[in-house]
């Protein structure tokens, strides 16, 4: 433990209200969470200010509280502040100095990007691992190190909770951590104390602009990762898809050294193919051009967009001086990644494929991997979250209503919003390319065309159901997740589980 004074000296601008010798043992913006030497940081929300569940936090026994100006207390209460200049953009910083700096004791790579995320971190995961470095991974999925394991309330938690994980690996024997970064918490400060090792963009395209308005303000969200949270860290690298044209901005932008890499052939990137690459529905294979000479990678992950998350992990490891041998060797014990491309077992002949692809440009890259690997028809059932942005949601009709044969357009987490209502914002875009409009007591199985299914384990048994011998069945939007978001309740739901279940009524 830290004392508060200790703290104070690696703030700029703090000072101390009250005893300074306190010692300090963990911190938190959520007074619930408060436990005995914690400092409780009251901040200032739009809707919410922290100072009034001060009072609750002392109760609980925070004994210091993180503040902007001195805050009235309980007269017994003796309790310090440690007074700042902006208490959420410092929180980061005072969290780090609270937990002892853990991203210094760390190979900490951050991963942004709209899609391939999660895919990336598993694919550093297991790579570094294979090297005998131990790794963590902080993500959409979970946060987790070995045998411990953290729920993903959001792919990045606050900063008071990201710095509290990592002192928990780096305790545990962690020292590396591949973590995702989403624009949401650049934006927020949610970072900031992070000292980053490796940086890896994947690709920039239409989501979450209900938060971030505009593509130009989204992607200087995404800047911030590879200039001002690396501006201190001379020795970083940067890693970046070639093959996405943001990739040109952060490269111009960047003063530190890049690996590029792209999955064409004639492409000028750090790594990339010799010649075209082998795609198959069980996995990939690709002769890579490095530095260092050619590579051979085989996997059994499947399409061109994997082929970049293989890629853009690889360069990570190569930043991190892991040998090519051990990179090729784990990229083959990879089976799967929960919820992308994930296939649900199947003996009826066709195949079945859960997947995480909730933008309209993961669904075009997914159903466009599928494609040309399904001998009969790719049938695709998909819906779009409600409270998120809605302009992506005839996008969505579109990239399935061009790459699959037959659209099934479904709920995926409406939240409080009317499931027929999203749906009905879908299906303009999905009959621009499906005219032929399916009715279900009508519908054959050699049905092309789309149909609205407002209830998803229903829309499941019908695709299921549906699909003959050479068919490809894509169950997309959720991909991991176990539920369903119904107003503000979670239920559950596993498009897995849902698979499963439709297939075995299938099989009679």
């Amino acid at each position: 433990m830290r004392t508060l004074s200790d703290i104070a000296k690696q703030i700029d601008g703090a000072r101390v209200v009250g005893p300074s010798d306190v010692l300090i043992s963990g911190i938190t913006h959520d007074s619930r969470k408060v436990s005995p030497g914690f400092v409780f940081a009251a901040l200032k929300g739009e809707n919410v200010d922290g100072t009034a569940f001060v009072r609750s936090a002392v109760s609980k026994g925070a004994v210091a509280i993180l503040c902007e100006s001195p805050v009235n207390l309980p007269l017994d209460a003796n309790v310090s502040q440690l007074v700042v200049s902006d208490a959420r953009a410092q929180l980061g910083q005072v969290a780090a100095a609270v937990y002892g700096h853990p991203s210094r004791a760390l190979k900490l790579i951050g991963i942004t990007g709209t899609n391939g995320k999660t895919t990336i971190t598993y694919l550093v995961e297991t790579i570094l691992q294979h090297a005998g470095i131990e790794c963590g991974v902080m993500g959409t999925v979970m946060y987790r190190y070995r045998h411990l394991e953290w729920q993903a309330a959001h792919t990045t938690p606050e900063s008071t909770e990201v710095q509290g994980i990592m002192r928990d690996m780096v305790d545990a024997g962690a020292t590396a951590l591949a973590m995702e970064v989403s624009s949401h918490g650049l934006v927020l400060g949610r970072l900031n104390g992070c000292e980053y090792d490796v940086v890896a963009f994947t690709n920039l395209t239409q989501d979450h602009l209900d938060f971030h308005h505009t593509m130009a303000d989204y992607g200087a969200a995404k800047m911030h990762l590879f200039t001002d949270m690396i501006a201190t860290r001379p020795h970083a690298r940067v890693v970046v898809n070639l093959d996405d044209d943001f990739s040109k901005q952060i490269i111009a932008a960047s003063t530190h050294e890049v690996t590029s890499v792209s999955v064409l052939a004639e492409s000028s990137a750090t790594l990339h193919p010799i010649a075209p690459p082998l795609y198959q529905i069980d996995g990939t294979q690709a002769s890579i051009q490095t530095p260092e000479g050619v590579v051979a990678l085989d996997s059994r992950l499947c399409g061109s967009h994997n082929l970049s998350n293989l890629l853009v992990a690889a360069g990570i490891c190569r930043a991190l001086n892991v040998p090519w041998e051990n990179i090729s060797q784990a990229m083959k014990k990879i089976p799967s990644v929960p919820g992308r491309l994930e296939r649900v077992p199947c003996e009826l002949g066709f195949s079945v494929f859960v997947d995480y692809a909730h933008t309209p440009d993961a669904l075009f890259n997914v159903l466009r991997v599928l494609k040309p690997l399904t001998l009969g028809r790719l049938i695709c059932v998909f819906g779009c979250g409600g409270d998120r942005d809605g302009a992506k949601r005839p996008l969505m009709g579109e990239a399935v209503g061009r790459g699959a044969d037959m659209a099934i357009v479904t709920s995926d987490n409406p939240r409080t919003e009317n499931p027929a209502d999203i749906i009905d914002m879908v299906i303009p875009g999905v009959k621009k390319y499906q005219r032929n409009q399916l009715e279900l007591p009508q519908m054959s199985n050699a049905a092309l065309g789309y149909i609205a299914i407002q209830d998803r384990r229903q829309a499941i048994e019908v695709a299921v159901g549906a699909a003959q011998p050479g068919d490809t069945v894509l169950l997309a939007g959720k991909g991991h997740e176990d539920y369903v978001i119904i107003g503000k309740e979670k239920f559950h739901f596993d498009d897995r589980e849902e698979a499963k279940r439709a297939i075995a009524i299938a099989k009679g």
